[in-house]
């Protein structure tokens, strides 16, 4: 079964989430097993994740999910080098000029 794991992001002033509730029910309905982390930020209300059929996980948990686990969010990552050992599904600026991009490919 695919598991996407929606982690809580971690930029600074980032509220938006790339999936809403509605979007997830659509997933678990078509028996993907969907995670999402709560957080202190987030536009959308984790209450509508869990009316949806979601796993409500703690805030940032996501280096932790099991290894099978899709890692899906908006923003880069946290620059701490720290290998990068799931899946992951997210916008960032890798070849435009941004000194942490080919970093942040290397984790990989």
């Amino acid at each position: 079964m695919t598991h996407l794991w929606v982690r809580a992001e971690q930029r600074p002033n980032e509220e938006r989430v790339g999936l809403t509730p509605e979007g997830a029910a659509a997933l678990v309905r078509a028996g993907i097993r969907v995670t999402v982390e709560a957080s202190s930020v987030r536009a959308i209300p984790i209450d509508g994740y869990r009316a949806a059929g979601c796993e409500i996980a703690a805030e940032n948990l996501w280096p932790q999910a099991p290894a099978d686990a899709i890692i899906f969010g908006l923003k880069e990552l946290p620059e701490d080098g720290t290998p990068l050992a799931h899946r992951h599904i997210m916008f960032g600026h890798a070849y435009k000029g941004q000194p942490a991009g080919r970093a942040l490919l290397g984790r990989f």
